[in-house]
C-alpha cells in the first residue's frame, strides 16, 4: 500500500474521522516529527520512500521535487498552494491537490470577527474587567461602515455576506472580477486609492505570490484613513511588515486584526503597548468544521488518486 508522510500538525488531532479512513485502507503513514512547517531540506529527508503526502503549511519548492524522487502526489490540506512550487511539481510529474472551499467560512467568521474585536476593545476590556476594574471602553461600530475587501474570491466573498448583514457599505478591489459579478455581490469594484481613501475596514483575501507580496507598504497605509481597521486573515507576505509597524506606531491606521503573519509566529516585542492590534496564531481554518472538510477533501484527493480517479480538486496533474 502507498506510504504517506502527513505533515500538517492538526491533521487527525481534533477530527480523527479522517485518519480512520486511511488507516481502514492500510496506508502506511509517517507524521511530522517537528511540529512545525518543515523547510525544503527536511522534506526531501522525511519524503524518502513516501509515495504521497498530505501537506500542511510546508515548502515544497522546486528542491523538494528534484529530491524526493517517489513522491506521486501532494494533497494540500487546506486552499492555499503558495507555499508549493506548482511548476516544478508538473515538471516532476507531481500531482498536486488543495481543498478550496473546505476552510472559507470559518475564515471569514473570524474575519469579522477580528473586525470588532478591534473595533470595540474586546481584548482590552476582557484583560480591564480580569484585573478587577470596571471602565468606560470606548470603541467604534461596524454597523452601516465601508469595508473594503482586497479580494473577492471564495473567502472574500463571504466576508462580503457578513458584512452585509452589518448594513455596511461594501468597496472591493479586485483585477480579476468583473463588474457584473460584483453587482450580483452587491459590491461595488473600486481602485485600490479609491478602496483604502474610503474604507473603515481593510481586509486582505488574496494569496502571497509575486505579485502579492508587500502589496500593503508604507504608501498604501498613508492613503488609509487614521481610524482604519487593518485585517489580514490572508497572508502575512502581503503586507511590508516594517511599514505596518511604523504605521500602526505613528497612527497612519487606527489598528490591526492579524491572523497571517510575514514571520509565524511574530516577535509579540514588535506590538509592545500596541492595544489598537489583535493577534491570533493564523487560527482562521481552525473551527471542527474547517477541520473536517479539509481532511475529508485532502483525504479524498489523496485517496482518489491511488485508486486511479481523478481528484476531485486537482490542480497540477493529468
Amino acid at each position: 500500500m502507498p506510504r504517506v508522510l502527513i505533515t500538517s500538525t492538526s491533521f487527525g488531532k481534533k477530527v480523527k474521522e479522517p485518519l480512520e479512513v486511511l488507516e481502514s485502507k492500510q496506508y502506511d503513514l509517517k507524521f511530522n516529527d517537528l511540529g512545525r512547517p518543515m523547510q525544503a531540506e527536511e522534506l526531501v529527508e522525511r519524503l524518502d520512500g513516501c509515495d504521497g503526502c498530505i501537506a500542511g503549511l510546508d515548502y515544497f519548492t522546486a528542491a523538494v521535487f528534484a529530491g524526493a524522487k517517489d513522491l506521486k502526489i501532494v494533497a494540500r490540506y487546506g486552499a492555499g498552494v503558495d507555499r508549493v512550487d506548482l511548476k516544478a511539481a508538473a515538471e516532476a510529474g507531481v500531482v498536486v491537490t488543495n481543498t478550496p472551499v473546505a476552510n472559507s467560512d470559518s475564515v471569514a467568521d473570524l474575519a469579522i470577527g477580528l473586525m470588532l474585536a478591534v473595533a470595540r476593545r474586546i481584548h482590552v476590556a476582557d484583560r480591564s474587567v480580569r484585573e478587577g476594574k470596571w471602565e468606560n471602553m470606548y470603541g467604534v461600530s461596524l454597523f452601516k461602515k465601508t469595508v473594503g475587501l482586497i479580494g473577492l474570491g471564495r473567502i472574500g466573498s463571504r466576508v462580503a455576506r457578513r458584512a452585509q448583514g452589518f448594513q455596511c457599505r461594501v468597496l472591493v478591489y479586485d483585477p480579476f472580477v468583473d463588474r457584473q459579478t460584483a453587482k450580483d455581490a452587491g459590491v461595488e469594484i473600486v481602485e485600490l486609492d479609491r478602496l483604502l481613501a474610503e474604507s473603515d475596514f481593510v481586509s486582505l483575501h488574496m494569496p502571497a505570490n509575486d505579485q502579492t507580496r508587500g502589496f500593503l507598504g508604507r504608501e498604501q497605509f498613508e492613503q488609509m484613513k487614521p481610524t482604519a481597521i487593518l485585517v489580514n486573515t490572508a497572508r502575512g507576505e502581503t503586507v511590508d511588515q516594517d511599514a505596518l509597524l511604523a504605521a500602526l506606531g505613528e497612527g497612519q491606521i487606527g489598528g490591526a486584526g492579524l491572523d497571517a503573519h510575514a514571520q509565524e509566529p511574530p516577535d509579540p516585542q514588535q506590538y509592545a503597548g500596541m492595544d489598537n492590534v489583535v493577534l491570533t496564531p493564523h487560527m482562521g481554518a481552525y473551527t471542527r468544521e474547517a477541520l473536517v472538510n479539509m481532511a475529508m477533501g485532502s483525504v479524498e484527493n489523496l485517496c482518489a488518486f491511488f485508486e486511479g480517479r481523478r481528484p476531485p480538486d486537482l490542480l497540477v496533474g493529468p
